[in-house]
């Protein structure tokens, strides 16, 4: 496994960061993540590889909930001098949309005094539209950084991961951040401030 030598940690990242910043600001406004790297290992998104080159560094720590979690993990190691912890301790989870979602359950939800240090869920979805998706999740968003409310379909996700995290946040400020990757490169961000609810699209 080789590091990245192709990825800018400067220009690259610092722009992914304010993509990510703004989409965090609007909640279901779809950006794109785009930047030369290598063959990303099996299990994880190229959206989701350069959000953790974003956010990743060796201030904060992250877990890798894929089955070649020990692969991606190494990645992420070499090329964002992150540590890895377990899930009930990591800054940042990365999850596959069609994984397991029990362990959301355990996740860090800061508290009332550091609202801030509860955990960032990263998904691999297949697919993010505005436009309905058969059979995908729709997403209605409401709340700050939404004007009335928004739409937006996502596949490749099972509909009780989000329930789950909304679980965990219903006792704001305390609760998860969650950002959506796809296939496309395209990603979504659903802060805990946010009032959404999910179905399916027939």
């Amino acid at each position: 496994m080789n590091r990245e030598i192709q990825y800018d940690e400067v220009f690259d990242a610092q722009q992914h960061y304010r993509l990510l910043l703004d989409s965090m600001a609007r909640p279901g406004k779809i950006n794109r993540l785009a930047a030369p790297i290598g063959a990303v290992p099996e299990g994880i998104n190229e959206a989701s590889v350069l959000t953790a080159f974003a956010l990743l560094n060796a201030d904060t720590s992250f877990c890798p909930l894929a089955s070649n979690g020990k692969e991606i993990g190494d990645y992420l190691l070499l090329n964002t001098s992150s540590h890895p912890l377990p899930h009930t301790q990591a800054d940042y989870i990365f999850l596959p949309g069609k994984g397991e979602s029990r362990q959301i359950a355990e996740l860090r939800v800061g508290s009332l005094s550091y609202p801030e240090e509860g955990a960032t869920l990263v998904v691999d979805t297949e697919e993010i539209s505005p436009d309905p998706l058969s059979g995908a999740v729709e997403f209605i968003l409401k709340g700050p950084g939404v004007e009335g409310e928004k739409k937006v379909y996502v596949r490749g996700l099972q509909i009780d991961l989000p329930v789950r995290v909304r679980e965990q946040n219903l006792e704001f400020p305390l609760g998860i951040d969650m950002i959506l990757t796809d296939k496309h490169n395209h990603i979504i961000c659903i802060p805990r401030s946010n009032l959404f609810s999910v179905t399916i699209n027939q």
